[in-house]
Protein backbone atom coordinates (compact mmCIF):
# COMPACT_ATOMS: atom_id res chain seq x y z
CA UNK A 1 0.00 0.00 0.00
CA UNK A 2 1.32 3.78 -0.90
CA UNK A 3 2.28 5.52 1.93
CA UNK A 4 0.67 9.08 2.30
CA UNK A 5 3.63 11.06 0.84
CA UNK A 6 3.29 8.45 -2.51
CA UNK A 7 -0.32 9.32 -2.46
CA UNK A 8 0.19 13.11 -2.23
CA UNK A 9 2.81 13.14 -4.82
CA UNK A 10 0.13 11.30 -7.27
CA UNK A 11 -2.11 13.79 -6.00
CA UNK A 12 0.25 15.95 -7.03
CA UNK A 13 0.48 14.97 -10.17
CA UNK A 14 -2.68 14.73 -10.94
CA UNK A 15 -3.56 17.79 -9.45
CA UNK A 16 -0.81 19.49 -12.39
CA UNK A 17 -2.99 18.31 -14.83
CA UNK A 18 -6.24 19.07 -13.43
CA UNK A 19 -5.02 22.75 -12.73
CA UNK A 20 -3.83 22.96 -16.04
CA UNK A 21 -7.11 21.75 -17.83
CA UNK A 22 -8.65 24.14 -15.56
CA UNK A 23 -6.45 27.21 -16.12
CA UNK A 24 -7.08 26.51 -20.33
CA UNK A 25 -10.45 26.21 -19.82
CA UNK A 26 -10.48 29.73 -17.67
CA UNK A 27 -8.32 31.22 -20.07
CA UNK A 28 -10.68 30.31 -22.84
CA UNK A 29 -14.44 31.38 -20.92
CA UNK A 30 -12.51 34.99 -19.67
CA UNK A 31 -10.71 35.59 -23.34
CA UNK A 32 -12.82 33.81 -25.86
CA UNK A 33 -16.36 33.69 -24.42
CA UNK A 34 -15.69 36.66 -22.30
CA UNK A 35 -17.75 34.91 -18.96
CA UNK A 36 -17.68 36.64 -15.66
CA UNK A 37 -14.76 35.71 -13.77
CA UNK A 38 -16.52 33.47 -11.16
CA UNK A 39 -18.74 31.60 -13.67
CA UNK A 40 -15.89 31.17 -15.39
CA UNK A 41 -13.94 29.52 -12.92
CA UNK A 42 -16.71 27.25 -11.79
CA UNK A 43 -16.92 25.87 -15.13
CA UNK A 44 -12.99 25.28 -15.51
CA UNK A 45 -13.53 23.92 -11.62
CA UNK A 46 -16.18 21.18 -13.09
CA UNK A 47 -14.64 20.23 -15.83
CA UNK A 48 -10.90 19.69 -14.72
CA UNK A 49 -13.24 18.14 -11.11
CA UNK A 50 -14.31 15.57 -13.49
CA UNK A 51 -10.66 14.71 -15.08
CA UNK A 52 -9.19 14.74 -11.18
CA UNK A 53 -11.63 12.07 -10.38
CA UNK A 54 -10.96 9.65 -12.99
CA UNK A 55 -7.06 10.04 -11.87
CA UNK A 56 -7.35 10.02 -8.34
CA UNK A 57 -9.64 7.11 -8.15
CA UNK A 58 -7.74 5.18 -10.75
CA UNK A 59 -4.02 6.08 -10.23
CA UNK A 60 -3.71 8.47 -6.60
CA UNK A 61 -5.99 6.51 -4.33
CA UNK A 62 -6.43 2.96 -6.14
CA UNK A 63 -10.12 2.78 -4.76
CA UNK A 64 -12.22 -0.61 -5.95
CA UNK A 65 -15.56 -0.94 -5.32
CA UNK A 66 -18.11 1.35 -3.71
CA UNK A 67 -17.74 3.47 -6.78
CA UNK A 68 -21.35 5.24 -6.24
CA UNK A 69 -20.66 6.42 -2.80
CA UNK A 70 -17.22 7.74 -3.12
CA UNK A 71 -18.47 9.70 -5.81
CA UNK A 72 -20.87 11.32 -3.74
CA UNK A 73 -18.39 11.86 -1.41
CA UNK A 74 -16.40 13.37 -3.86
CA UNK A 75 -18.81 15.55 -5.28
CA UNK A 76 -19.63 17.06 -2.05
CA UNK A 77 -15.84 17.77 -1.16
CA UNK A 78 -15.25 19.59 -4.83
CA UNK A 79 -18.51 21.56 -3.83
CA UNK A 80 -16.58 22.45 -0.80
CA UNK A 81 -13.22 23.63 -2.45
CA UNK A 82 -15.12 25.05 -5.30
CA UNK A 83 -16.80 27.05 -2.40
CA UNK A 84 -13.10 27.92 -1.81
CA UNK A 85 -11.99 29.10 -5.48
CA UNK A 86 -15.04 30.97 -5.79
CA UNK A 87 -14.71 32.87 -2.45
CA UNK A 88 -11.32 33.58 -3.44
CA UNK A 89 -12.33 34.24 -6.70
CA UNK A 90 -15.01 36.91 -5.94
CA UNK A 91 -12.32 38.82 -2.75
CA UNK A 92 -10.04 39.37 -5.80
CA UNK A 93 -12.01 40.61 -8.47
CA UNK A 94 -14.57 42.19 -6.54
CA UNK A 95 -13.32 43.12 -3.45
CA UNK A 96 -9.83 44.26 -4.10
CA UNK A 97 -10.65 45.05 -8.15
CA UNK A 98 -7.30 42.77 -8.60
CA UNK A 99 -6.87 40.58 -12.19
CA UNK A 100 -8.53 37.48 -11.96
CA UNK A 101 -5.11 35.94 -13.13
CA UNK A 102 -4.40 37.07 -9.72
CA UNK A 103 -7.35 34.76 -8.18
CA UNK A 104 -6.56 31.62 -9.97
CA UNK A 105 -2.66 32.15 -8.13
CA UNK A 106 -4.03 31.75 -4.99
CA UNK A 107 -6.55 29.30 -5.61
CA UNK A 108 -4.04 27.38 -6.56
CA UNK A 109 -2.12 27.57 -3.52
CA UNK A 110 -4.63 26.95 -1.27
CA UNK A 111 -7.23 24.91 -2.05
CA UNK A 112 -5.02 21.67 -2.97
CA UNK A 113 -4.11 20.57 0.71
CA UNK A 114 -7.69 20.87 1.71
CA UNK A 115 -8.87 18.89 -1.70
CA UNK A 116 -5.71 16.42 -0.64
CA UNK A 117 -6.96 16.28 2.92
CA UNK A 118 -10.78 16.46 2.41
CA UNK A 119 -9.58 12.76 -0.56
CA UNK A 120 -7.37 11.06 1.43
CA UNK A 121 -9.27 10.90 4.80
CA UNK A 122 -12.93 10.89 3.84
CA UNK A 123 -13.56 10.42 0.03
CA UNK A 124 -11.05 7.16 -0.84
CA UNK A 125 -10.52 6.37 2.96
CA UNK A 126 -9.65 2.60 3.25
CA UNK A 127 -12.34 1.07 5.17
Amino acid sequence: MPSVLHRFARFAVVGAIATAIHAAVFTIAIEFVQMEAVAANALAFVVALLTGYALNRRWTFVAHGAEHARLWRYAIAALVVLALNSTIMFAVVHVAHWSPYVGLAVSIVLAPPVSFALNQYWVFRRR
